[in-house]
């Protein structure tokens, strides 16, 4: 798992959306802010559309501009409405089947990095971030070893002390 180019290039245009709320902005302007080609910027505006974050209006006028309120969008959520849901293995893909899942002592662990990673995405909103009002952060079961098995979906095989 990595953030993508395009996933950064997103989150970049979306901040000038924020700061920018209400307005409309063309995508030839957001391709120049960001420097990355314009056709690029319209791939990139093409899937925000397609997940209902922005909104697309044609013609000499037209542009972009947020469809949602940028409070309630969070991080993980364009992250995703980019590139796909967030997994770190393919063992843990929303279809990834592995036959050693259920006794692979690795595979807990990377299901844990996923449940984690995603706490954290989703701690924050775009408004949030642009905005400087708060700051990521992960929910305190994840200092805890004893919650590890109830947010990794550790299998029947392990105890409560992370041991099979």
């Amino acid at each position: 798992m990595d953030i993508s180019r395009k996933t950064d290039y997103a989150l970049r245009i979306l901040s000038i959306l924020v700061e920018n709320e209400g307005t409309l902005l063309s995508v030839r302007t957001a391709a120049d802010r960001v420097s990355v080609p314009y056709s690029f910027a319209r791939s990139i505006q093409h899937g925000l559309v397609q997940a209902g974050i922005i909104e697309s209006l044609r013609g000499v006028h037209g542009g972009m501009r947020l469809k949602v309120d940028p409070a309630d969008v969070t991080v993980r959520q364009v992250v995703e409405a980019v590139q796909g849901p967030l997994y770190f293995n393919d063992c843990t893909a929303p279809d990834g089947c592995c036959e050693r899942m259920d006794t692979c002592c690795y595979h807990p662990l990377w299901t844990g990095l996923t449940e984690l990673v995603a706490n954290y995405l989703d701690s924050v909103t775009l408004d949030d971030v642009v905005h400087h009002r708060r700051f990521p952060a992960v929910d305190a079961q994840f200092a805890e070893r004893d919650a590890f098995c109830a947010y990794a979906g550790c299998g029947p095989h392990w105890n409560l002390e992370g041991t099979r």
